[in-house]
């Protein structure tokens, strides 16, 4: 007898889930539900694309967390929740500079986590190397986000290679007015009070038929280091708005538009210094840097999308645009005065007091359609195709500066530009059975196809207008096929058993030669692909009546031909690249668990523990050998804590009070020890409190996030060898007040 899609989502009414577990783990997200209220918290998620359903019904290693809880817990950014995930972490050298990593698969180059809000692909490329630059997309109205753990390629595509994040938005009501705001205050130690502010109203036009969205969010972050020209540099002030329109003329047709708009802009980077320029220990959170260093990231990004449910299924399709401009500029004065010798009044930096700065511009035009079948059959169907397409236009200029300002002077130095074009096409499908009621097997296939064109052009040498003109045409093109297969069994209707092969992919491409062949330093052309497949035991179910809910996964991942960063130096000026490696095992254990022990205390626990190494040497031993750890992926992580809730009668409302503790193992910053970037990272410890009262309509929460004020290192950020490292900690103490009401 097959089970309906229907029947899971009533099914779903029985589990709280490792969704609900993951809602409470954040810093800041306070959440406390009875025993009898906890199935209709339950959150529902579209992660198989087959249409809702319960993430415990979901025979994949899959959390979620409420937007309504993010919220009114004042949660706007990544690193505000990620800690509550089981296998996330993340690397952080520099504003906007992000790399996602999801069961310790993290390399060079591209993103190696698929990002996504609503059907819009936003996730993050460097072809010029760095963390991997995703998006960092502040969290306003929210219905949830998906964790989707080990690869996605089958459905999800190349740059889901070991998962995939899903923002989803909160939709416009065709039946309801809704209106809501937020509020947070923020102090962080060695920072000036900032916070933000965010709000929405959904109105329906013509009810049942059309429905209007609009929200924002307003943030105002002062940071926490101070350079010569500006005091708490590491800033962040964002600007952002979403508007969205839902169309719904008969039961069965609905189409969906959304616009959103972000735009970011910090006065300096993240990191600061021990030491001056000079070698003179400082002893606060100081930037060093002769210049100005500005960061702008401006975002921008369209969805439009149309669904048609008939009796046999659901069609699917969706067009999207995302535009990105993003601005980093670092400090050259110290590489340049090597070749500028000579005093500058003023300073210690010589005459080449200049910026290295590098505007990009990337803009994804992409289109999906599919079909999933809902047959009065044991054989269900998810067919689709894919197209994407990508340009790129990157600068790297040393201008000149006086300090507080800089400005490009054609001629001056070094300017190149690199434009990128991409095309990709690909067709899915993924087909269950019903073997028997309990017994279910999936397999799926995904073809791909690519092409990478790139060009360099506009080369000007250190002395002027030598070397200009167009560089070399580089193209790198692949096709290919990979495949999952999942075979689940339900024991009951509270638990079920999986065991899955999955497999991702990354695309290589072209490295841009034309820098480091005007120093007479050779780079290879290009790289190829990178491919993983991925083993997995999973265990999810719902005990003790569903007081207590545990999910538990077991995975191993062969990962092959993992691109790595390289570097040819002439001995002062080193060219990063990207190249191809040995490959890498991984072996993880991960628990995500909620008890409530009684109808006003409940507890939680996520967990994960790795093992994530090289097991073949790379081709150059000095970027890697058998048996080296992968870089910034910590053997161990654990949060635990708790809440409790106590109902208030006079107030109408209720008073709350939780924690959490999160534990981070040490990690290390290359693969290599003897690389001339290596460096230990200890494991740190956090902990957070929490208290508030609420009730139906509103939310006042007092948290404390890093109560210790643990300033551990937790990344470096390296410029050249004239400067000292710059370090990078966890963020001082801080203390939100937020408040959060709903109108209607």
């Amino acid at each position: 007898m097959m089970i309906s899609m229907n029947d899971r989502i009533k099914k779903a009414g029985k589990l709280t889930g490792g969704l609900l577990a993951a809602s409470m783990l954040t810093p800041a997200v306070a959440i406390a539900q009875d025993l009898d209220a906890a199935s209709a918290d339950t959150i529902i998620v579209t992660a198989t694309k087959r249409g809702a359903a319960s993430a415990e019904d979901i025979p994949l290693s899959v959390q979620a967390l409420g937007g309504d809880d993010l919220a009114k817990s004042g949660v706007v950014d990544f690193k505000d929740y990620y800690h509550l995930v089981s296998g996330l972490a993340v690397v952080s050298p520099s504003p906007s500079d992000k790399r996602y990593v999801i069961r310790g698969v993290n390399a060079t180059g591209s993103g190696t986590v698929g990002i996504y809000l609503d059907e819009v692909i936003i996730t993050g490329e460097n072809a010029q190397d760095g963390a991997g630059r995703q998006p960092d997309i502040k969290l306003f109205d929210m219905e949830r986000i998906e964790f989707l753990k080990g690869p996605q390629g089958t459905t999800f595509g190349s740059s889901s290679l070991s998962g995939t994040i899903r923002y989803i938005t909160n939709k416009p009501d065709l039946n309801e007015v809704e209106a809501n705001f937020t509020g947070t205050l923020r102090a962080t130690k060695g920072a000036d009070i900032g916070g933000e502010v965010q709000a929405a109203v959904s109105v329906p036009l013509v009810k049942d038929m059309l429905a209007v969205r609009v929200a924002g969010i307003s943030v105002h972050q002062p940071g926490y280091i101070d350079n010569a020209f500006d005091e708490g540099a590491n800033n962040d002030n964002t600007e952002a708005y979403r508007i969205s329109a839902t169309f719904a003329p008969t039961d069965r047709l609905q189409l969906n538009a959304m616009y959103m708009s972000q735009d970011r802009e910090a006065k300096s980077h993240g990191h600061f210094y021990n030491t001056d320029l000079d070698g003179t220990p400082l002893t606060s959170y100081q930037g060093q840097s002769a210049t100005r260093t500005p960061f702008y990231d401006d975002v921008e990004m369209f969805s439009g999308n149309v669904e048609y449910k008939a009796d046999f299924g659901t069609f699917f399709a969706t067009a999207s645009s995302f535009e990105r401009y993003t601005e980093f500029n670092r400090d050259a004065s110290l590489v340049l005065s090597t070749v500028f010798p000579g005093p500058f009044p003023g300073g210690v930096y010589g005459a080449g007091r200049s910026v290295i700065s590098q505007p990009k511009n990337r803009k994804l035009n992409s289109y999906e359609a599919r079909f999933a079948s809902d047959w009065d059959s044991p054989v269900q169907l998810l067919v689709g195709g894919f197209i994407q397409n990508e340009t790129r236009s990157f600068q790297s200029a040393i201008v000149p500066s006086d300090g507080p300002t800089y400005g490009y002077v054609p001629g001056f130095s070094l300017d190149r530009k690199v434009s990128t074009e991409i095309d990709e096409k690909a067709i899915f499908a993924e087909a269950t059975i019903d073997v028997t009621s309990r017994l279910h097997l999936t397999g799926g296939l995904r073809w791909f196809d690519y092409q990478i064109d790139e060009v360099a052009n506009s080369i000007q040498g250190v002395t002027g207008g030598a070397g200009s003109g167009v560089g070399p045409q580089l193209s790198f093109s692949e096709d290919g096929l990979i495949g999952k297969a999942n075979l689940s069994y339900d024991f009951s209707d509270d638990v079920l058993a999986y065991a899955q092969f999955s497999q991702g992919f990354r695309s290589g491409g072209a490295n841009d030669q034309t820098a480091a062949s005007i120093a007479n330093v050779f780079i290879p052309s290009g790289f190829g692909s990178d491919s993983l497949n991925n083993y997995e035991l999973g265990l999810k179910g719902a005990y003790l009546d569903g007081a207590l809910v545990a999910n538990v996964a077991a995975y191993y991942i062969d990962w092959s031909d993992l691109q790595v960063q390289e570097q040819a130096s002439d001995g002062n000026l080193s060219f990063p690249y990207r190249g191809n490696g040995g490959a890498a095992e991984i072996y993880g254990l991960e628990l995500d668990a909620t008890l409530h022990a009684t109808e006003n205390l409940s507890f939680f626990t996520v967990i994960n523990a790795m093992s994530a190494e090289l097991s073949k040497d790379n081709p150059n031993p000095a970027s890697g050998m058998a048996g080296d750890p992968i870089n910034y992926i910590p053997n161990f992580t654990l949060t635990v804590g708790g809440e409790y809730e106590a109902e208030i009668p006079s107030l109408g409302a209720s008073a709350f009070f939780g924690g959490d503790v999160v534990h981070v193992g040490d990690r290390r910053t290359t693969i290599r020890d003897t690389d001339i970037q290596f460096r230990p990272l200890d494991d740190y410890q956090l902990v957070n409190l929490r208290a508030g009262i609420r009730n139906d309509s509103w939310t006042a929460t007092l948290s404390v996030t890093n109560v210790a004020n643990d300033d551990t290192v937790v990344d470096y950020f390296f410029q050249a060898p004239f400067y000292p490292d710059g370090l990078v900690i966890n963020q001082p103490r801080t203390i939100l007040f937020t408040i959060s009401k709903d109108f209607f």
